[in-house]
């Protein structure tokens, strides 16, 4: 990229990017093309390889006034109106001042000065067809451009949106069980590797069938997403807690003990007794089976005893946390 193409990219915010972009790409390198970036006061600010070639036998013009190489036709410094206005590009016909040859430019706005796009022309009269072209080439570049970026990034989000639906339970926006399960196995295996700790919640809303029986499923929906909200907003960042399906739910915790895993289902069975997301008069309980990860465990293992545990605290009558190993 040439240091012409890095100051439009860098400075001139108020030129359409995309613009930017194809002007880089298709206008600064061509053989043929004359282009020049003039600072507000019509000064030179910086020419590609052609012009330096062409009209100032390969010297470093920066800071020179444009009228040493360039003049009208009466041989008059050319002046080039500032304020242009975008996408609207004005013809002018040029000379060289030592040369004579004629040239046709196109001037666009920069925010601190004005592109000067120009090319050998051989015609007395302002053939202005040749670089309005190229002008209207880059705009539409731009256009090809900024609709490819659309349309990638529409990809992207397609892409990301059904990663999360095949992540995400559709009910409650938490994890599902096949989510749940690649993710804990591969929990399992780091914390082995290095002698973590690891505890798993099992959990189950008590009397769901009742909740349908007497709100129907617009209610019973209520209460499991009331659930799910409860598990994302009290459990930690690196914690992941899933519906497994139905009222059955669960929490996995990495660099948890037995202990502290416990203390942490004691206070979700609290918090969801406050939650009335049907009525007033409903209380929402559920029981809790808590366990670690042993040496030798499974995901399946570890889940068949946390499950046990979850069997054991609704046989004693629901409502309560039940830890074991």
């Amino acid at each position: 990229m040439s240091p012409l193409s890095d100051t439009l990219i860098k400075k001139d915010a108020d030129l359409d990017p995309d613009l930017q972009w194809a002007l880089s790409n298709y206008v600064m390198d061509s053989g043929r093309l004359l282009v020049i970036e003039l600072d507000q006061h019509g000064d030179i600010r910086d020419t590609n390889v052609t012009f330096r070639a062409q009209l100032a036998a390969f010297r470093h013009v920066r800071g020179e006034p444009l009228s040493r190489f360039l003049v009208s036709e009466q041989d008059e410094p050319p002046r080039i109106e500032s304020g242009l206005s975008f996408r609207t590009p004005i013809p002018y016909l040029l000379k060289g001042a030592n040369s004579g040859e004629l040239y046709l430019f196109h001037a666009y706005p920069l925010r601190q000065g004005i592109l000067l796009i120009g090319e050998l022309t051989n015609v007395a009269q302002a053939d202005i067809d040749i670089i309005e072209r190229m002008g209207h080439l880059a705009i539409e570049m731009s256009r090809l451009v900024r609709d490819l970026r659309k349309t990638n990034h529409e990809l992207a989000r397609a892409n990301e949106l059904n990663r999360r639906l095949a992540h995400t339970d559709p009910l409650t926006g938490i994890a599902n069980r096949r989510y749940f399960m690649e993710r804990l196995r591969k929990s399992i295996a780091h914390a082995q590797a290095r002698q973590l700790e690891l505890s798993v919640l099992m959990i189950d809303m008590d009397h769901f069938k009742r909740v349908n029986d007497r709100f129907g499923h617009a209610g019973g929906d209520a209460a499991l997403v009331a659930f799910a909200q409860l598990l994302a907003a009290q459990i930690r960042a690196g914690d992941l807690p899933a519906r497994l399906g139905g009222e059955e739910f669960a929490v996995y915790m990495p660099d948890t003990g037995l202990e502290a895993a416990a203390e942490s289902a004691e206070r979700l069975r609290a918090r969801a007794a406050d939650l009335r997301p049907i009525d007033t008069s409903h209380q929402i309980t559920a029981s809790f089976g808590v366990t670690v990860l042993t040496k030798g465990d499974s995901a399946e293992s570890f889940l068949k005893r946390a499950d046990a545990l979850l069997y054991q605290a609704k046989a004693e009558g629901r409502n309560r946390v039940v830890v074991g190993t």
